[in-house]
């Protein structure tokens, strides 16, 4: 589909108002069950902007916002957005330190929460609280010690003249902190234009239309559900159910229940829903896309849906990708129209073809690129280079103009002078029919160099010894990859967005149990 936003229109606060005038009563939002039109959603947000209003929040003021999946989230994003305010999106897992870095850095006055997690910031001590002052709280709550303390209905002026604050395109919508997995977390700072092209690009990608619905069970503080999910639904005059959470038992009752024939996921969903018994609800879905997964014939056959593999991050937005529903099996796609895409190599030399590189990006028009990292001038002079954009992701591209995902750069592992992708290994023990999912990481063997170590978790337990995993994978990798140490665990640590935590995994590394293959 063929789906173009101009430059101009791209403000968040005037879509909103425009989507509820174009599309009125049309369902928009189901949440718990509970389905709100365009129109209720646009008049929920009118009542939270206007009492934002009244506490004194103005055109570019950071908000932080800490909730669960909830419409709550989402009206209270808009509320903002009709301020031309900035969201500032918390991960519900931070408490303290976590928490006190994000309102000492982005300096909030208000935060905007629920009673399930207002102790995190009652826990906080003043002086860790930055410039914070109001929490709004959504729910029961012990007023804070310290802070005004204002529930989330007294909040709302529901009558009052319809607020439209002044904004451009380049406005910062959005501080959007990243995971922090290899470091401090940095503050995205996002305009409006970066958000929709993402939202843009992501219609195009599924084939998205207005008589689509979407179901989403990513958190709303990522951008997948809000990005990829609410926002391209506003912009169609479709549908979007957003469910409390992810899981694995109740996933394909939810995409019937929700009508849904789009669904966001992440690359541990597909296996983990893979991994489970044969179900009724397997094919009695209407779901056709599921975006963003790695290409698996097996799991499209299995459950009649296609999966959309693309490159995006939070600071470019989508920028390899292919119109659905063009694909090569295994490639994250084609570089986007408005990018100039490049594989550099360590001293940002080009790679020749077919070698791995670091994926560099560089905008060809306004709006599409991240204003910077907040109060880090110089880690965003590092990223952005030689003028080019450093992805930290490598990459290889083939003579067509596809791009496949090799792993991230922190996380090459060298060993006996060769560089390996920890990414490659997954992706061949994640084959292995007894393998639910799977870890790859380096752990130090002296000289400069590293041991592969493989942390896994299967099916069943006992259904196969590391020795016969090794077996398995001889066959499969050259010796220089094999993984020297192989363990079994029932999970894996993961991140609030259910991706594996490397660096937690690593303070573990390695373990006594560890099947060792020169020991053995």
């Amino acid at each position: 589909m063929t789906y173009q936003i101009p430059y101009e229109e791209r403000i968040l606060g005037k879509i909103l108002t425009d989507s509820a005038r174009r599309f009125g009563h049309r369902p928009f939002l189901t949440v718990d069950g509970r389905c709100y039109s365009f129109a209720e959603a646009h008049d929920i947000s009118q009542s939270l902007a206007r009492g934002l209003q009244r506490l004194g929040v103005v055109a570019g003021e950071p908000v932080m916002v800490m909730l669960d999946n909830s419409a709550e989230f989402i009206f209270a994003w808009f509320g903002i957005a009709l301020l031309n305010a900035t969201i500032v999106p918390v991960n519900t897992a931070y408490s303290g330190e976590l928490l006190a870095y994000v309102a000492g850095d982005v300096k909030a006055r208000i935060a905007i929460t629920s009673h399930n997690l207002a102790p995190a910031f009652a826990a906080l001590p003043p002086e860790r609280r930055g410039a914070l002052a109001t929490l709004v709280v959504h729910g029961e709550c012990e007023p804070v010690k310290g802070l005004d303390t204002i529930g989330w209905d007294a909040l709302k002026v529901p009558e009052g003249n319809p607020v439209a604050m002044p904004a451009k395109p380049g406005d910062i919508a959005f501080i959007c902190y990243t995971s922090g997995t290899t470091g401090p977390s940095k503050g995205v700072m996002l305009a409006h234009s970066v958000v929709l092209q993402t939202s843009e690009n992501f219609i195009k990608a599924v084939g998205m239309r207005a008589d689509d619905t979407v179901f989403s069970p990513l958190p709303l503080f990522h951008g997948m559900s809000r990005s990829m999910a609410t926002l391209p639904a506003l912009l169609l005059g479709a549908q979007v159910h957003i469910a409390a959470r992810f899981s694995a038992t109740t996933f394909w009752q939810q995409v019937c229940e929700a009508g849904a024939t789009i669904s966001t996921t992440i690359f541990t969903i597909p296996p983990i829903l893979k991994s489970k018994p044969p179900g009724s609800n397997d094919r009695a879905h209407k779901v056709r896309v599921m975006f963003n997964a790695h290409h698996d014939p097996e799991f499209e056959q299995r459950f009649g849906v296609t999966l959309v593999e693309s490159h995006a991050m939070t600071e470019t937005g989508m920028t390899i990708f292919t119109p659905f529903p063009e694909r090569k099996l295994g490639a994250s796609g084609r570089a986007g129209p408005d990018w100039d895409v490049a594989l550099f190599d360590e001293n940002d030399e080009p790679v020749p073809q077919g070698d791995i590189g670091e994926l560099v990006l560089r905008p060809r028009k306004r709006g599409i690129l991240m204003d910077g990292y907040l109060n880090k001038p110089e880690t965003t002079l590092g990223a952005l280079r030689k003028l080019w954009f450093h992805t930290g992701d490598l990459m290889r591209a083939d003579e067509d103009g596809y791009y496949f995902f090799a792993g991230r750069k922190k996380e090459r592992i060298r060993r006996r002078g060769e560089n390996i992708s920890a990414y490659e290994v997954e992706a061949i023990a994640a084959q292995h029919p007894e393998l639910v999912e799977c870890a790859v990481v380096g752990v130090p063997a002296g000289d400069n160099e590293d041991d592969v170590y493989l942390c896994g978790v299967l099916k069943h337990p006992d259904s196969v010894t590391p020795a016969a995993l090794h077996d398995w994978l001889g066959s499969r990798l050259p010796r220089f990859m094999m993984p020297r140490f192989i363990e079994f665990r029932a999970e894996l640590p993961k991140t609030p967005s259910a991706k594996v935590e490397k660096h937690t995994l690593l303070k573990t590394l390695p373990a006594p149990t560890a099947w060792d293959s020169l020991a053995a």
